[in-house]
């Protein structure tokens, strides 16, 4: 305090603005952004002093992080700025007790805040509330994807994984996410999914089916020794760079390693002392602590908290320790490790479908090309409402561009389902032979039931109309039946004969069908 002023600098220009304008305007005093209960605390301690003391208090802005830059001169400002930000870094791995919880009430700038589980929200509110939103949504998810329960979720260190994902680009990021829940494309799910017809074996060695796992362990020979160069770029940055302990590069190279299909062989530090004392404890409960969660979970960001416990106990014992802190470490090795999925995940893809566009192209074009001529060596059954495969000889369709000859394949292969789904309608429509005789015989053992039962009336009944019918038919068609029976043998006959007498038919009355003892009403006789 000089002269009754107070002088404050900050390098977020939000903030400077805010306390030049002061939190009586709504957004500012409704918004929570990062940081706001410090910035509402710093507002209420100024004018407590403008109040008491009658200080005048500003703010001016000055520009962050400019320790990046070695030649340029730094002014007083910069300098505090600078180690505030060194300070702020230690802050965040003090122990739980000196994080904000709930003895930070609700300062009288701020007008409200928000408190999960006890805790107060001072930063990323919006991100805080979707996570609690739909928290339990994917606990759930994850414990049936990864088996991953209540006693793990605690055991995991996420942050470097929430780094990690949000440092990538959007393309990658999904691609991260999709390596993680095992949704990659592979040569086992295309097949699965009906968009690979041959097979579900890895199309480099041709010797296992290809799943997610098998990416990373895949023992074709260009493959393996991309995956070496890549493994060995992974521990030039986490030694070199990041001052990687030898105790965590030893173990992690003795269980990822065979997961790789990377052979141990002979290294630099296999001859040094493993551990002892606290860091022995903790390095015995990481590897618990990992198996548990699964080393190739490792590879896609899934780490034990315990790593950087060890790191920071080796760094606090080391005079000559590095000036990051262990949690930037943590969060190197986890961007580093994903790096090395992707890039695996990358080299398999340039095997297969090329590395540039003009070769991805010349590969696809050949693909259809097999696929064309495959379906004219075996040509598929087609309903005959399609056209024939053989409108266009096999030089013709050779010749079509990429685009067409890929539409023409998705077309040929969806007339061979609709045919064969319209053919299984077909039987599915039509009874086979033994249905028939089955139904017939069930129908003749009814019958014959039925006639060794005893006789009732209902059945003299029916009986007495079917004799009726049958006399009426008679009585309609005999006639008929003889008079083109006698027209037909006259005509045969040579000129002279006698003619052929009518044969007389005699029709029983209807008074001699019917039983006497029943009354029933007179039948009504007509042609049927």
């Amino acid at each position: 305090i000089t002269g009754g002023k107070i002088l404050t600098y900050c390098d977020n220009q939000a903030v400077v603005t805010k306390l030049k304008k002061g939190w009586s305007i709504w957004r500012y005093r409704h918004t929570k952004g990062p940081d706001g209960d410090l910035q509402a605390l710093l507002c209420q301690v100024t004018k407590q002093l403008q109040k008491d003391f009658q200080t005048q208090h500003s703010s001016e802005w000055v520009q962050g992080h400019q320790d990046k830059d070695k030649q340029k001169d730094l002014t007083r400002q910069a300098t505090l700025n600078i180690r505030m930000d060194h300070a702020a870094k230690k802050a965040y791995d003090l122990p739980q007790p000196w994080q904000t919880d709930t003895y930070i009430s609700i300062l009288q700038a701020e007008v409200c805040a928000i408190y999960i589980n006890n805790r107060k929200l001072t930063s990323h509110i919006h991100l805080s509330l979707a996570e609690r939103w739909h928290e339990r949504e994917a606990r759930e998810y994850l414990s049936q994807r990864h088996n991953i329960d209540a006693d793990l979720f605690p055991i995991i260190y996420w942050d470097p994984l929430r780094f990690a994902l949000k440092k990538l680009s959007t393309h990658r990021r999904a691609t991260a996410v999709k390596a993680l829940h095992r949704h990659l494309p592979s040569q086992s799910k295309l097949f699965k999914q009906g968009r690979v017809t041959m097979s579900s074996l890895c199309p480099r060695c041709i010797h296992t089916e290809e799943t997610n796992a098998h990416i990373y362990c895949c023992m074709n020979d260009a493959a393996l020794k991309q995956r070496k160069l890549d493994w060995f770029e992974l521990w030039k940055q986490l030694h070199k760079m990041h001052r990687t302990a030898n105790i965590i590069e030893q173990t992690w190279r003795y269980y990822l390693q065979p997961l790789l299909g990377i052979p141990l062989g002979q290294s630099v530090i296999e001859g040094l002392t493993i551990a002892h004392g606290n860091v022995a404890t903790l390095l015995q409960t990481a590897i618990q602590e990992q198996t548990a969660i699964g080393w190739d979970k490792l590879l896609l960001g899934l780490g034990s908290s315990t790593w950087k416990a060890i790191q920071d106990a080796i760094d606090s014992a080391n005079p000559n320790a590095p000036k990051r802190n262990a949690t930037d470490w943590m969060n190197s090795a986890v961007y580093q490790l994903i790096k090395f999925s992707l890039r695996c995940w990358k080299c398999r893809n340039t095997m297969i479908h090329g590395a540039s566009r003009q070769e991805q192209r010349q590969i696809a074009l050949q693909r259809v090309r097999d696929k064309i001529t495959e379906i004219y060596a075996n040509p598929p059954t087609l309903a005959p409402q399609f056209r024939s495969i053989y409108e266009l000889p096999l030089t013709h369709r050779l010749k079509m561009s990429v685009h067409a000859a890929e539409h023409w394949v998705s077309l040929i292969t969806h007339q061979a389902k609709v045919s064969h789904h319209n053919f299984q309608c077909l039987l599915r429509r039509h009874k086979p032979m033994k249905t028939h005789l089955r139904t017939m015989r069930r129908e003749a053992r009814s019958q014959a039931k039925e006639r060794a039962q005893p006789t009732t009336p209902r059945k003299v009944h029916s009986r007495a109309v079917q004799a009726a019918v049958q006399e009426m038919r008679h009585k309609l068609y005999a006639k008929r039946a003889n008079k083109m029976r006698t027209t037909t043998i006259e005509h045969r006959r040579t000129r002279g004969s006698q003619p052929a007498s009518q044969p007389s038919t005699h029709l029983a009355p209807m008074s001699s069908i019917m039983s006497p003892t029943i009354a029933h009403p007179i039948l009504r006789l007509h042609p049927p």
